[in-house]
């Protein structure tokens, strides 16, 4: 972490972000539908606790990270910290003004002074929590990230788990009401593994099964990477291994008691839990690479695990004449929800990456052995053609079906995701003295 101020920067950047996101979805826009003037006349009315919870919540980062911004190694008294956090706290009204000014452009929001008031006491606890422990908790995150796995992977372990908890979230409709809380826990969260496949049609359970494949695709890069991380985590015995996995997954779940398009399910976190399981394993296993064989075994797998992702059920009509085959890029982004097709997008990224993972582990041996042919470009290059043919090869088959949208957005997806898999896994190559107590010799390249 060599800019702690350019870390601040950034999630300044993405708090703004996601506050004018949270207040314009689904932005449609239209003529004025009231007057400022009127707005700030009419005081403050909280007609909704969970409204007014949920500014408050989405101004507390706000004023956290702008403090952080500003005053993080700096080495301020106390006293001086709370003063620059005096003078910041109009500048996040002024933001949260801004954004419900812009609210009277849209056509299902409703600008309201409440809103401002209630981001303005969430800002000013942000601020009051940065100066009574920002610069402690900051140099605990720092020393943190300092002392992760020589070979990157703590710190690409870090990323990718912040990742996968954005993805679990999405589409971020969230909902701070207590009493809708209970609800869901009542009526909504399945408690019984594997409960929801009774009663099923034929291309219902297929389509269950696409769900949980794309989720074990999104936890299996976690085992991965514990399995290159040093110190104590390398000593763990596989017990401890499923205790820490399904303590992760049972995490993800329960944040999405909170998102209201969102159902937690104990399959969802058993499935998690047996991915990053089987990660693990094969990180520990094929700790220097992959032979071709494995390679082309994984593969097989892989596929395998894509298929009903991509493809319908075996008994869905196919049509008489194949559709069209959509050229323009980005087009699913121009239908539906954005963070809807966000996570579709971020989803097809991680699932092709391990397509470049099987890539980087044949072709990229450990950086003490690597010759020229073993350079990350070369990798790069194989991963990004097999991801686009492979991606290709999915999308043509969509075009005998009504229920997929062949496009190149996807193809393109799956030779960009490749080639991240391939990145990813060169940061987390093994170096000399690294291996791990036990590499059984047979699964070495």
């Amino acid at each position: 972490m060599k800019s702690v101020r350019g870390v601040y920067a950034w999630a300044l950047v993405g708090v703004a972000a996601f506050i004018v996101y949270g207040s314009l979805v689904p932005f449609h826009f239209g003529p004025r539908t009231n007057s400022f003037g009127r707005v700030l006349a009419d005081g403050v009315k909280i007609t909704s606790r969970s409204d007014a919870i949920a500014n408050v919540m989405l101004g507390m980062p706000l004023g956290f990270v702008l403090l952080g911004l500003v005053a993080a190694d700096c080495h301020w008294s106390r006293r001086k910290v709370a003063v620059c956090g005096a003078l910041l706290l109009p500048v996040c009204l002024l933001f949260s003004s801004a954004v419900e000014f812009t609210q009277l452009y849209t056509i299902e929001r409703t600008c309201s002074v409440s809103d401002i008031v209630a981001q303005g006491l969430g800002a000013f606890a942000g601020l009051a929590a940065w100066v009574l422990w920002g610069q402690k908790l900051t140099d605990h995150v720092r020393l943190m990230w300092a002392r992760a796995d020589v070979n990157a992977a703590g710190k690409v372990l870090i990323a990718y788990f912040a990742l996968l908890a954005f993805i679990q979230v999405l589409p971020l409709d969230l909902s701070a009401s207590p009493a809708e809380l209970y609800r869901k826990i009542r009526d909504t969260v399945r408690f019984v593994p594997f409960g929801t496949f009774e009663g099923l049609s034929d291309a219902e359970r297929w389509e269950q099964i696409a769900k949980l494949a794309k989720l074990a695709g999104l936890y299996f890069p976690l085992g991965l990477l514990a399995a290159r991380l040093g110190g104590r985590v390398r000593s763990w015995s596989v017990i401890r291994i499923a205790l820490a996995a399904g303590a992760v997954a049972l995490c993800l779940e329960s944040a999405q008691l909170v998102v209201k398009s969102r159902t937690p399910s104990t399959t969802d976190a058993v499935v998690g839990t047996l991915a990053v399981i089987a990660g693990w394993y094969a990180g520990r296993v094929h700790y220097e690479g992959l032979a071709l064989l494995f390679a082309m075994s994984w593969g097989t797998v892989w596929f395998a695990g894509m298929t009903p992702v991509t493809q319908p059920p075996a008994n869905t009509p196919r049509l008489d004449v194949p559709r069209p085959f959509d050229w323009m890029p980005g087009r699913p982004l121009e239908s539906g929800d954005p963070l809807f097709t966000l996570e579709e997008i971020l989803t097809k990224l991680v699932l092709f990456g391990l397509l470049g993972v099987l890539v980087a582990a044949w072709r990229l041996p450990p950086r003490h052995r690597r010759g020229p042919h073993g350079s990350v470009s070369v990798a790069a290059v194989i991963a990004v053609v097999l991801g686009l043919a492979v991606s290709a090869f999915f999308e043509n088959g969509q075009r005998w079906y009504d229920t997929h949208t062949p496009c190149i957005t996807d193809v393109l997806l799956g030779g960009l995701g490749a080639a991240v898999g391939v990145v990813g896994s060169s940061l987390t190559c093994v170096r000399r003295g690294s291996s791990p107590a036990r590499t059984p010799r047979s699964a070495v390249c």
